[in-house]
Protein backbone atom coordinates (compact mmCIF):
# COMPACT_ATOMS: atom_id res chain seq x y z
CA UNK A 1 0.00 0.00 0.00
CA UNK A 2 1.48 3.34 -0.73
CA UNK A 3 0.15 6.70 0.69
CA UNK A 4 1.32 9.71 -0.51
CA UNK A 5 0.73 13.43 1.72
CA UNK A 6 0.00 16.35 0.15
CA UNK A 7 0.30 19.95 1.89
CA UNK A 8 1.80 23.33 1.69
CA UNK A 9 5.02 22.70 4.16
CA UNK A 10 5.76 20.56 6.62
CA UNK A 11 5.53 21.41 10.11
CA UNK A 12 5.85 19.88 13.91
CA UNK A 13 1.87 19.66 13.57
CA UNK A 14 2.02 17.31 10.93
CA UNK A 15 5.58 15.49 11.55
CA UNK A 16 3.94 12.89 14.64
CA UNK A 17 1.19 11.82 12.32
CA UNK A 18 3.96 11.21 9.21
CA UNK A 19 6.26 9.45 11.74
CA UNK A 20 3.51 6.78 12.37
CA UNK A 21 2.94 6.44 8.75
CA UNK A 22 6.37 5.67 8.65
CA UNK A 23 6.35 3.40 10.88
CA UNK A 24 3.38 1.12 9.41
CA UNK A 25 4.30 1.62 5.40
CA UNK A 26 8.33 2.45 5.50
CA UNK A 27 9.35 3.64 1.78
CA UNK A 28 5.58 3.48 0.70
CA UNK A 29 4.64 6.87 2.93
CA UNK A 30 5.94 10.15 1.40
CA UNK A 31 4.97 13.18 2.53
CA UNK A 32 5.38 16.01 0.11
CA UNK A 33 5.75 19.64 0.60
CA UNK A 34 4.89 22.10 -2.17
CA UNK A 35 5.56 25.18 -0.53
CA UNK A 36 9.14 26.66 1.48
CA UNK A 37 8.09 27.49 4.82
CA UNK A 38 7.07 31.10 5.25
CA UNK A 39 9.31 33.58 7.46
CA UNK A 40 6.38 34.38 9.74
CA UNK A 41 6.66 30.65 10.90
CA UNK A 42 10.04 30.33 11.05
CA UNK A 43 10.47 33.33 13.44
CA UNK A 44 7.34 32.29 15.15
CA UNK A 45 10.10 28.69 16.17
CA UNK A 46 8.92 26.24 13.52
CA UNK A 47 11.50 23.79 13.36
CA UNK A 48 12.77 22.72 9.72
CA UNK A 49 13.00 18.92 8.88
CA UNK A 50 14.59 16.52 6.88
CA UNK A 51 12.95 13.53 7.04
CA UNK A 52 13.44 10.37 4.62
CA UNK A 53 9.93 10.61 3.49
CA UNK A 54 9.64 14.17 3.02
CA UNK A 55 10.01 15.17 -0.72
CA UNK A 56 9.90 18.83 -1.58
CA UNK A 57 8.52 18.72 -5.23
CA UNK A 58 9.36 23.09 -5.09
CA UNK A 59 12.94 22.84 -5.71
CA UNK A 60 13.90 21.38 -8.58
CA UNK A 61 11.84 19.92 -11.82
CA UNK A 62 12.86 16.43 -10.90
CA UNK A 63 11.35 16.52 -7.26
CA UNK A 64 8.30 18.27 -8.92
CA UNK A 65 8.05 14.86 -11.37
CA UNK A 66 8.20 12.65 -8.77
CA UNK A 67 5.36 14.01 -6.82
CA UNK A 68 3.21 14.26 -9.58
CA UNK A 69 3.58 10.65 -10.57
CA UNK A 70 2.91 10.11 -6.69
CA UNK A 71 -0.18 11.79 -7.31
CA UNK A 72 -1.43 9.78 -9.83
CA UNK A 73 0.35 5.91 -9.13
CA UNK A 74 -0.36 6.10 -5.44
CA UNK A 75 -2.85 3.60 -4.03
CA UNK A 76 -4.68 6.46 -1.62
CA UNK A 77 -3.37 9.83 -1.66
CA UNK A 78 -4.16 12.67 0.76
CA UNK A 79 -4.06 16.68 0.19
CA UNK A 80 -4.82 19.59 2.00
CA UNK A 81 -3.21 23.18 1.21
CA UNK A 82 -2.16 22.14 -1.72
CA UNK A 83 -2.72 22.65 -6.02
CA UNK A 84 -5.10 20.00 -6.77
CA UNK A 85 -2.59 19.42 -10.15
CA UNK A 86 -1.55 17.07 -8.21
CA UNK A 87 -4.49 14.69 -8.13
CA UNK A 88 -6.06 16.07 -11.21
CA UNK A 89 -4.90 13.07 -13.13
CA UNK A 90 -6.11 10.78 -10.60
CA UNK A 91 -9.34 12.02 -10.18
CA UNK A 92 -10.14 11.57 -13.86
CA UNK A 93 -8.96 7.51 -13.07
CA UNK A 94 -11.79 8.01 -10.41
CA UNK A 95 -8.34 6.70 -7.67
CA UNK A 96 -9.42 7.07 -3.70
CA UNK A 97 -8.44 10.25 -2.30
CA UNK A 98 -8.58 12.49 0.73
CA UNK A 99 -9.18 15.92 0.95
CA UNK A 100 -8.87 17.37 4.10
CA UNK A 101 -9.51 21.00 5.08
CA UNK A 102 -10.51 23.09 7.61
CA UNK A 103 -13.97 25.04 8.42
CA UNK A 104 -14.17 26.82 4.56
CA UNK A 105 -16.23 29.75 5.76
CA UNK A 106 -13.89 30.98 8.62
CA UNK A 107 -14.63 34.68 8.79
CA UNK A 108 -18.43 35.04 8.51
CA UNK A 109 -21.59 33.21 8.58
CA UNK A 110 -22.82 35.26 5.62
CA UNK A 111 -19.58 34.06 3.36
CA UNK A 112 -21.74 31.22 2.58
CA UNK A 113 -24.14 33.61 1.05
CA UNK A 114 -21.41 34.94 -1.29
CA UNK A 115 -22.00 34.43 -5.23
CA UNK A 116 -17.95 34.40 -6.10
CA UNK A 117 -17.70 32.37 -2.45
CA UNK A 118 -19.90 29.61 -3.89
CA UNK A 119 -18.81 29.46 -7.07
CA UNK A 120 -15.17 29.25 -6.11
CA UNK A 121 -15.98 26.58 -3.36
CA UNK A 122 -18.37 24.50 -6.08
CA UNK A 123 -15.31 23.90 -8.27
CA UNK A 124 -12.86 23.13 -4.75
CA UNK A 125 -15.20 20.64 -3.50
CA UNK A 126 -18.48 20.15 -5.14
CA UNK A 127 -17.64 19.23 -8.68
CA UNK A 128 -16.06 15.94 -6.44
CA UNK A 129 -19.55 15.03 -5.14
CA UNK A 130 -19.47 11.92 -7.56
CA UNK A 131 -16.33 10.93 -7.47
CA UNK A 132 -14.20 8.39 -4.69
CA UNK A 133 -12.98 11.54 -3.33
CA UNK A 134 -13.69 11.95 0.43
CA UNK A 135 -12.96 14.55 2.91
CA UNK A 136 -10.94 14.48 6.47
CA UNK A 137 -12.97 17.04 8.09
CA UNK A 138 -9.68 18.92 10.34
CA UNK A 139 -12.22 20.72 12.25
CA UNK A 140 -15.63 20.21 13.81
CA UNK A 141 -17.32 22.82 11.65
CA UNK A 142 -16.02 21.74 8.19
CA UNK A 143 -19.04 19.22 7.42
CA UNK A 144 -21.39 22.20 7.65
CA UNK A 145 -19.76 23.86 5.21
CA UNK A 146 -19.49 21.43 2.99
CA UNK A 147 -23.45 19.99 3.58
CA UNK A 148 -24.30 23.31 2.41
CA UNK A 149 -22.60 23.12 -0.37
CA UNK A 150 -23.96 19.52 -1.12
CA UNK A 151 -20.09 17.99 -1.42
CA UNK A 152 -18.88 14.55 -0.10
CA UNK A 153 -22.17 13.05 0.30
CA UNK A 154 -21.68 10.18 2.99
CA UNK A 155 -18.22 10.61 2.86
CA UNK A 156 -16.92 13.08 5.32
CA UNK A 157 -14.57 12.00 8.32
CA UNK A 158 -13.29 13.28 11.25
CA UNK A 159 -9.88 13.93 11.27
CA UNK A 160 -7.59 16.90 12.93
CA UNK A 161 -3.92 17.81 13.43
CA UNK A 162 -1.76 14.91 15.54
CA UNK A 163 0.39 16.21 18.17
CA UNK A 164 3.22 14.02 19.87
CA UNK A 165 1.69 12.54 22.83
CA UNK A 166 4.53 11.09 24.92
CA UNK A 167 3.99 8.60 27.81
CA UNK A 168 3.78 10.97 31.45
CA UNK A 169 3.07 9.71 34.71
CA UNK A 170 0.16 11.58 34.47
CA UNK A 171 -0.83 11.65 37.77
CA UNK A 172 2.41 12.32 39.32
CA UNK A 173 2.22 15.70 37.29
CA UNK A 174 -1.14 16.40 38.32
CA UNK A 175 -0.10 15.77 42.18
CA UNK A 176 3.26 18.38 41.65
CA UNK A 177 1.01 20.60 40.94
CA UNK A 178 -1.24 20.91 44.20
CA UNK A 179 -1.15 23.71 46.45
CA UNK A 180 1.19 25.49 43.85
CA UNK A 181 0.15 29.03 42.77
CA UNK A 182 -2.81 28.45 40.23
CA UNK A 183 -0.83 29.09 36.55
CA UNK A 184 -2.67 29.93 33.37
CA UNK A 185 -0.99 29.25 30.04
CA UNK A 186 -1.81 30.81 26.87
CA UNK A 187 -0.12 30.25 23.25
CA UNK A 188 -0.82 31.84 20.51
CA UNK A 189 0.05 34.06 17.83
CA UNK A 190 -0.76 37.98 19.27
CA UNK A 191 -3.29 38.97 16.53
CA UNK A 192 -6.83 40.23 16.98
CA UNK A 193 -9.09 36.97 16.43
CA UNK A 194 -6.71 35.18 18.84
CA UNK A 195 -8.46 37.19 21.60
CA UNK A 196 -5.53 37.33 24.09
CA UNK A 197 -6.77 40.72 25.35
CA UNK A 198 -9.82 37.67 27.53
CA UNK A 199 -6.62 36.63 29.16
CA UNK A 200 -5.94 39.67 30.46
CA UNK A 201 -9.83 40.18 31.28
CA UNK A 202 -9.39 37.03 33.12
CA UNK A 203 -6.18 38.67 35.17
CA UNK A 204 -8.42 41.33 35.91
CA UNK A 205 -11.59 39.50 37.40
CA UNK A 206 -9.09 36.79 39.52
CA UNK A 207 -7.45 40.03 41.00
CA UNK A 208 -10.40 41.55 42.41
CA UNK A 209 -11.97 38.39 43.67
CA UNK A 210 -8.57 38.37 45.68
CA UNK A 211 -7.14 34.63 43.76
CA UNK A 212 -3.48 33.73 43.68
CA UNK A 213 -2.79 32.86 40.28
CA UNK A 214 -0.17 33.68 36.95
CA UNK A 215 -1.34 33.90 33.71
CA UNK A 216 1.86 33.50 30.97
CA UNK A 217 1.36 34.32 27.59
CA UNK A 218 3.49 32.78 25.06
CA UNK A 219 3.96 34.16 21.71
CA UNK A 220 4.43 37.12 19.76
CA UNK A 221 2.58 39.57 17.44
CA UNK A 222 0.72 43.06 16.43
CA UNK A 223 -1.03 43.05 19.50
CA UNK A 224 1.64 42.99 22.30
CA UNK A 225 1.84 46.42 22.83
CA UNK A 226 -2.28 46.80 23.60
CA UNK A 227 -1.45 43.93 25.68
CA UNK A 228 1.46 45.37 27.51
CA UNK A 229 -0.94 48.56 28.01
CA UNK A 230 -3.97 46.55 29.31
CA UNK A 231 -1.52 45.27 31.72
CA UNK A 232 -0.22 47.92 33.02
CA UNK A 233 -3.44 49.62 33.39
CA UNK A 234 -5.31 46.63 35.48
CA UNK A 235 -1.80 47.26 37.21
CA UNK A 236 -1.34 43.44 36.53
CA UNK A 237 2.43 43.55 35.77
CA UNK A 238 2.96 41.24 38.86
CA UNK A 239 0.01 38.30 37.53
CA UNK A 240 0.95 38.88 33.98
CA UNK A 241 4.04 37.79 32.32
CA UNK A 242 4.51 37.93 28.02
CA UNK A 243 7.01 36.05 27.71
CA UNK A 244 7.54 36.32 23.62
CA UNK A 245 8.28 33.10 21.61
CA UNK A 246 9.55 29.87 23.00
CA UNK A 247 10.63 26.71 21.91
CA UNK A 248 7.98 23.98 21.31
CA UNK A 249 9.86 21.57 23.63
CA UNK A 250 9.87 24.39 26.14
CA UNK A 251 6.53 25.44 26.06
CA UNK A 252 5.42 21.58 26.88
CA UNK A 253 7.16 21.30 30.08
CA UNK A 254 5.68 24.89 31.01
CA UNK A 255 1.91 23.40 30.15
CA UNK A 256 3.15 20.39 32.66
CA UNK A 257 3.68 23.14 35.19
CA UNK A 258 0.47 25.24 34.89
CA UNK A 259 -3.14 24.24 36.02
CA UNK A 260 -5.00 25.72 32.91
CA UNK A 261 -4.49 26.38 29.48
CA UNK A 262 -6.96 28.85 28.43
CA UNK A 263 -8.10 29.35 24.43
CA UNK A 264 -9.92 32.49 23.34
CA UNK A 265 -10.08 31.68 19.63
CA UNK A 266 -13.20 32.95 17.58
CA UNK A 267 -14.37 31.05 14.32
CA UNK A 268 -11.14 32.03 12.46
CA UNK A 269 -9.46 28.91 14.55
CA UNK A 270 -9.57 26.47 12.47
CA UNK A 271 -8.44 23.28 14.51
CA UNK A 272 -5.74 24.37 17.35
CA UNK A 273 -2.89 21.87 17.79
CA UNK A 274 -2.43 23.49 21.27
CA UNK A 275 -5.61 22.05 22.56
CA UNK A 276 -3.71 18.41 21.47
CA UNK A 277 -0.87 19.37 23.42
CA UNK A 278 -2.41 20.60 27.05
CA UNK A 279 -4.64 17.67 26.55
CA UNK A 280 -1.33 15.42 26.20
CA UNK A 281 0.51 17.24 28.96
CA UNK A 282 -1.87 17.46 31.98
CA UNK A 283 -3.14 21.44 31.85
CA UNK A 284 -7.11 21.61 31.81
CA UNK A 285 -8.27 23.22 28.60
CA UNK A 286 -10.60 26.10 29.21
CA UNK A 287 -11.49 26.98 25.49
CA UNK A 288 -13.93 28.92 23.49
CA UNK A 289 -16.73 26.81 21.76
CA UNK A 290 -16.16 27.99 17.89
CA UNK A 291 -12.64 26.37 18.17
CA UNK A 292 -12.57 23.53 14.59
CA UNK A 293 -10.55 20.62 17.20
CA UNK A 294 -12.96 21.81 20.49
CA UNK A 295 -16.26 19.73 19.59
CA UNK A 296 -14.14 16.49 18.56
CA UNK A 297 -11.57 16.59 21.37
CA UNK A 298 -13.75 17.76 24.27
CA UNK A 299 -16.80 16.52 26.21
CA UNK A 300 -17.59 19.63 28.88
CA UNK A 301 -17.10 18.85 32.34
CA UNK A 302 -15.37 15.60 31.78
CA UNK A 303 -12.06 16.27 29.78
CA UNK A 304 -12.64 20.34 29.54
CA UNK A 305 -14.38 23.28 30.19
CA UNK A 306 -15.50 25.64 27.04
CA UNK A 307 -17.38 29.06 27.20
CA UNK A 308 -19.36 30.82 25.05
CA UNK A 309 -16.94 32.41 21.95
CA UNK A 310 -15.94 36.00 22.87
CA UNK A 311 -18.28 36.16 25.94
CA UNK A 312 -16.07 36.96 29.05
CA UNK A 313 -18.39 36.53 31.93
CA UNK A 314 -18.90 32.94 30.25
CA UNK A 315 -14.83 32.12 30.60
CA UNK A 316 -14.69 33.81 33.78
CA UNK A 317 -17.28 31.08 35.03
CA UNK A 318 -15.58 28.16 33.34
CA UNK A 319 -12.09 29.26 35.04
CA UNK A 320 -13.12 30.05 38.47
CA UNK A 321 -14.82 26.49 38.23
CA UNK A 322 -11.36 24.88 38.61
CA UNK A 323 -10.03 27.45 41.09
CA UNK A 324 -12.72 26.68 43.26
CA UNK A 325 -12.88 23.28 42.82
CA UNK A 326 -9.03 21.75 42.20
CA UNK A 327 -9.95 17.88 42.27
CA UNK A 328 -12.44 18.77 39.16
CA UNK A 329 -9.44 20.05 37.64
CA UNK A 330 -7.32 17.29 38.13
CA UNK A 331 -10.08 14.72 36.34
CA UNK A 332 -10.51 17.16 33.90
CA UNK A 333 -6.88 16.48 33.08
CA UNK A 334 -6.60 13.11 33.34
CA UNK A 335 -9.66 12.67 31.70
CA UNK A 336 -8.37 14.67 28.62
CA UNK A 337 -4.94 12.73 28.93
CA UNK A 338 -6.77 9.95 28.13
CA UNK A 339 -8.30 11.25 25.43
CA UNK A 340 -5.82 12.40 23.45
CA UNK A 341 -3.55 9.22 23.94
CA UNK A 342 -5.92 6.67 23.78
CA UNK A 343 -8.26 7.90 20.95
CA UNK A 344 -6.94 11.58 19.04
CA UNK A 345 -3.27 10.18 19.23
CA UNK A 346 -0.90 10.32 15.85
CA UNK A 347 -0.60 6.26 16.14
CA UNK A 348 -4.57 5.79 16.11
CA UNK A 349 -4.95 8.47 13.64
CA UNK A 350 -2.24 6.67 11.36
CA UNK A 351 -4.06 3.28 11.94
CA UNK A 352 -7.45 4.66 11.71
CA UNK A 353 -6.68 5.81 8.56
CA UNK A 354 -5.24 2.64 6.91
CA UNK A 355 -8.79 0.63 8.30
CA UNK A 356 -10.79 3.31 6.05
CA UNK A 357 -8.98 3.19 3.50
CA UNK A 358 -8.98 -0.98 3.04
CA UNK A 359 -13.34 -0.34 4.21
CA UNK A 360 -13.87 1.94 1.51
CA UNK A 361 -11.49 -0.14 -1.00
CA UNK A 362 -13.21 -3.46 -0.26
CA UNK A 363 -16.44 -1.22 -0.51
CA UNK A 364 -17.25 -2.42 2.98
CA UNK A 365 -19.22 0.15 5.82
CA UNK A 366 -16.99 1.90 7.90
CA UNK A 367 -15.79 0.01 11.13
CA UNK A 368 -14.46 3.36 13.22
CA UNK A 369 -17.09 4.31 15.52
CA UNK A 370 -15.13 7.16 17.23
CA UNK A 371 -12.07 9.39 16.81
CA UNK A 372 -10.24 9.77 13.87
CA UNK A 373 -11.97 8.57 10.11
CA UNK A 374 -15.27 8.13 12.21
CA UNK A 375 -17.92 9.51 10.27
CA UNK A 376 -18.74 13.44 10.47
CA UNK A 377 -21.89 15.39 10.58
CA UNK A 378 -22.30 19.16 11.03
CA UNK A 379 -21.90 20.50 14.47
CA UNK A 380 -24.46 22.35 16.04
CA UNK A 381 -23.53 26.21 17.03
CA UNK A 382 -24.42 25.44 20.62
CA UNK A 383 -23.64 22.08 21.32
CA UNK A 384 -21.22 22.62 24.14
CA UNK A 385 -24.84 23.41 25.66
CA UNK A 386 -26.18 19.33 25.38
Amino acid sequence: MTVTFFSNFFNHHQKPFSDEMFKLLGNNYTFVATETMPNSFSKSGYKKYDEAYLLSSYTNKENYEKAITLGIKSDVVIIGAASLIYIKDRVKENKITFRYAERLFKKSKLQKFNPRAILHQYKNHTSFRNKKVYMLCASAYTANDLNWLRAYPNKMYKWGYFTKTPELDIKQILKKKRDKKFSIICVSRLIDWKHIEMAVEIGKFLKEKNYNFEINIVGSGEMKSALDEMISNYKLNNHIHLLGNIANDDVLTLMQKSHAFFFPSDRNEGWGAVANEAMANGCTLVASHEIGAIPYLIEPNKNGLIFKSQNNEDAFKQMEKLLNNPDLGENLALNAYETITRIWSPKKAAENFIELYNSISKNKNNPIKIGPCSSAISTENNWYLK
